[in-house]
């Protein structure tokens, strides 16, 4: 009991303990991100899916006959077809079942062909229980992976161990699951699901930690020896600013206290590899002390806004002169905002006039901002987010470009992934509210009249789609994104593309996706994990191929920068796929509307 209630102390003290980063477990971000929607008991239906009792086929036969068979495979695990007889599927794989059936048809009819596709299947109830944020019964198929199910659950708890995670069947048989291999690019383990199985997810005993720079700083849990190399691997080695004379280990003892050691790779070689880490260490890589480091930003009405180098003693009259004054600039109140060791921001306030004057010296600090205001009009600011050297909200002048506040930012880190660019505008996100709302109250207004017209069934059930498609159009949110291309860089820079921004202007620059997304008519929207030269063709089959609504002629492609093509050879990490819908047998308005909403829709949710 004592050691369980250490443990959980330990993860709470973290956040102190690291000052100015605040850590998180590894592998909580795949929870707290990952939609439910994507997670619909029975998603993935993969090639070795072994098929049973109340799984629902559908046959397809052409030839010397043309002819499509649905039928759920019945208790005793068999189905029966018209002159073929019964035929046993149960305990047979999707491509050993296709060439049984393929056999049993050539037994009667000469030159036919056989497709199988399993429309849904069978589903069974699991109990997720422990260390997940809602523990209970869930609907799985037998093929769902474990990180469906606990998804389905909320996810592993911030004191939940995910290294040693426990599948107990109904006989009694156990199976262990660690997830960190999963997170670390291997793949999820083989586990075939039955009916009743527990999944049970423990606390987490022991945890380590790592701050600084790594590509990926988090709170690690210990299932065995772990030695301090191994939780650098973990974290994903070190970042090319990372400072290797010497490493910092602050570690709790009950005897004697916190302590700090040093360890000095460049002097021991051998060190990273033999250090054995213990429960509650925290271990800190510190960064090269860079030139850029050595500076200060003055930003707003000024002639010459920039970044100046920092040098000890610098004052803001050694850079701002008199002369630099515009006619608008506000002479009698500045500002400097400055962060403390701990990671608090401060803001100060001051007399412009009296410290270029020297009435007042005023002593600047490395990477201080001095925030200059204009008489007449408010400061105009746009964030940068994501990963630049220096992200925050910057003031920006007339003219400014996307361009120069990412260089005032101080470029882009090693994990930017610049296609992925997102860049949003206030006054376009306004507008595209406004021909939403007007978008959805003529189609609102279109359908009721439909509604009062057609006594078709099948033209009702197309009207409720498209109120269904409204519906989610109403509660998606613009964000006023426009496409913006930063690659190649060197040739954005001062090109048409570089953009002179507004007030409100934000932008992202994401780390490189690993997914590509299915959307549409599929049997189960997913996210998919992303492999290199795989076609549309691929992720659509990983998402359970297409409903019987599909428009196979109506696939579009969203790029990550934010671009729709019907490439769909040339698929790329963070790309979504729409598969459109297709009313049969329909023609005129009420179909064309339909499609233009799906292709909304869509667009809403990449965006």
């Amino acid at each position: 009991m004592k050691k369980t209630i250490f443990c959980v102390f330990c993860l709470f003290l973290f956040v102190g303990l690291l000052q100015a980063e605040v850590l998180k477990p590894f592998g909580q971000d795949f929870f707290s991100s990952a939609s439910l929607s994507g997670f619909d008991a029975g998603r993935i239906i993969p090639e070795k899916y072994y098929l049973g009792y109340g799984d629902q086929i559908e046959i397809s036969v052409w030839g010397v006959i043309e002819q499509k068979y649905q039928m759920e495979i019945d208790r005793e695990g068999s189905i029966l077809i018209p002159r073929i007889g019964k035929i046993v599927l149960a305990g047979k794989n999707l491509t050993q079942a296709k060439k049984y059936i393929q056999e049993s048809f050539n037994k009667i009819y000469k030159n036919i062909n056989v497709e199988l596709t399993l429309n849904k299947p069978r589903l069974i109830s699991v109990f997720v229980m422990g260390e997940v944020k809602k523990p209970g019964t869930y609907t799985v198929n037998p093929s769902s992976s474990v990180l469906e199910a606990l998804t389905l659950a909320g996810g592993v708890s911030e004191r939940g161990s995910l290294r040693k995670i426990s599948i107990t069947s109904k006989d009694g048989h156990r199976r262990n699951v660690d997830l960190y291999p999963v997170f670390l690019g291997g793949t999820l383990p083989d586990i075939t699901f039955q009916s009743e199985d527990i999944i049970y997810v423990p606390l987490g005993s022991q945890f380590v930690s790592i701050k600084g720079a790594v590509r990926r700083p988090a709170i690690y849990e210990v299932v065995d020896t772990l030695k301090l190399q191994t939780l650098i691997d973990f974290a994903g080695g070190f970042l090319p600013d990372a400072d290797l004379q010497r490493i910092t280990v602050i570690r709790d003892d009950r005897i004697f206290g916190r302590k700090i050691m040093d360890i000095f790779p460049q002097k021991d070689p051998g060190v990273l590899e033999n250090f054995v880490l213990r429960d509650g260490d925290n271990v800190e890589i510190s960064y090269i002390n860079k030139d850029i480091i050595d500076c200060v930003f003055i930003e707003g009405t000024i002639k010459n806004p920039g970044r100046y180098q920092w040098k000890s003693g610098i004052t803001v009259s050694d850079i701002i002169k008199e002369s630099d004054l515009l006619p608008e600039t506000l002479e009698e109140k500045a500002e400097i905002i400055r962060e403390t060791p701990s990671g608090v921001r401060e803001i100060m306030q001051f007399s412009l006039i009296d410290a270029i004057r020297s009435v007042k010296e005023i002593q600047l600090n490395p990477r201080d901002r001095v925030v200059i205001r204009s008489k007449d009009k408010p400061l105009k600011k746009v964030r940068i987010t994501g990963e630049v050297k220096f992200p925050g909200e910057y003031v920006i002048s007339p003219g400014e470009t996307i361009s120069s506040v990412i260089d005032r930012a101080g470029g882009f880190t090693s994990q930017a992934y610049l296609p992925g660019t997102v860049f949003t505008r206030v006054s376009v996100k306004q507008r595209e509210q406004q021909e939403l709302e007007k978008f959805i109250l003529e189609k609102q207004s279109t359908l009721e009249k439909e509604t009062e017209r057609t006594e078709s069934e099948e033209e009702k059930a197309l009207i409720e789609k498209g109120k269904t498609l409204l519906q989610q159009l109403a509660q998606t949110p613009v964000t006023g994104r426009i496409v913006v291309s930063l690659v190649p860089w060197d040739k954005f820079k001062g090109s048409n593309s570089d953009i002179f921004l507004e007030d409100g202007d934000a932008i992202y620059i994401p780390t490189k996706p690993t997914i590509v997304s299915v959307l549409g008519e599929v049997n189960h929207s997913a996210n998919i994990l992303y492999k290199s030269g795989a076609d549309a063709e691929y992720y659509i089959k990983k998402a359970g191929s297409y409903t019987k609504n599909a428009d196979m002629k109506n696939i579009f492609v969203v790029k990550v920068d934010g671009t729709a093509n019907n490439d769909l050879k040339t698929i790329e990490p963070g790309d979504i796929i729409v598969v459109g819908f297709l009313a049969k047998d329909r023609a005129g308005k009420i179909l064309k509307d339909i499609v233009q909403m799906i292709y909304y829709v869509a667009m809403a949710i990449s965006a």
